[in-house]
């Protein structure tokens, strides 16, 4: 399995970041975790073809997590010409918003777009386990409020396992979800504690608490990012835009 950093930004870009976007690689198929606003500039960037991705599992339905998805599909219609099927799963309440955002941003695209491809949203009931084209898919309820259920996903595929808390206060579900992971991305928005999000110092008190093989702080807010140096690189990792990671 490999897994690329498309994205490890907050909502706003800090530091230059583009926002949440995970790939998830087997000899099977591509995942992409979350879908960002930034995502295609993202894929471009990183010369990563969109073409190849089968799946897109989104963690909560914030634009920095989900709002590259119209994006993604007007691309593949428009210029990549794409016939694989796509499907696209998230919490409940992701098949509504997904097709308002896309006709939101770009209003008729929904009737008036001849999809040269198939493409399907599936809804993930929290704490059920589900496949999804070739990765199992389980996620939890975290705490987030996003106007719909926002969850910590785990993914796994190929023998390995990666968990992602998308975006949350601390909750004791997170431990839980992570158990036994080869790569755990924990959000670390902030370096003190803040509403919403988790910060550096919980982490830091709670790092015991997770057996992940790898933790990697990502989701990294203006305040986080001045303090990076002072991260204890024996206990976490840190993401970048762009790095891999071999499981």
């Amino acid at each position: 399995m490999r897994i690329t950093v498309i994205g490890c930004g907050d909502a706003f870009g800090s530091g230059g970041r583009f926002n949440a976007a995970t790939l998830i690689e087997t000899a099977k198929g591509a995942c992409l975790l979350d879908c960002g606003a930034s995502t295609m500039t993202a894929l471009n960037a990183h010369g990563v073809d969109p073409d190849r991705i089968d799946t897109i599992v989104l963690t909560h339905l914030h634009g920095d997590h989900f709002g590259g998805v119209p994006f993604l599909l007007l691309d593949a219609q428009w210029v990549r010409g794409r016939t694989r099927p796509l499907t696209i799963a998230g919490p409940p309440g992701t098949r509504r918003r997904v097709h308002a955002t896309l006709e939101a941003l770009f209003d008729g695209a929904s009737a008036r777009t001849p999809w040269s491809f198939s493409w399907r949203v599936e809804e993930i009931d929290p704490d059920v386990d589900m496949s999804v084209n070739d990765f199992a898919v389980r996620t939890t309820e975290v705490v987030h409020p996003s106007g719909a259920p926002a969850t910590a996903v785990r993914v796994a595929a190929s023998g390995k396992t990666v968990v992602h808390s998308g975006d949350t206060e601390w909750t004791e579900a997170l431990p839980s979800i992570a158990a036994g992971a080869d790569l755990l991305f924990l959000e670390c928005f902030a370096y003190e504690p803040t509403p919403t999000h988790l910060d550096y110092r919980l982490l830091a008190a709670k790092r015991s608490l997770f057996d992940a093989k790898r933790i990697v702080l990502t989701h990294m807010g203006p305040a986080m990012l001045e303090r990076i140096d002072e991260v204890d690189l024996d206990a976490f990792d840190i993401a970048d835009d762009g790095r891999i990671f071999d499981l």
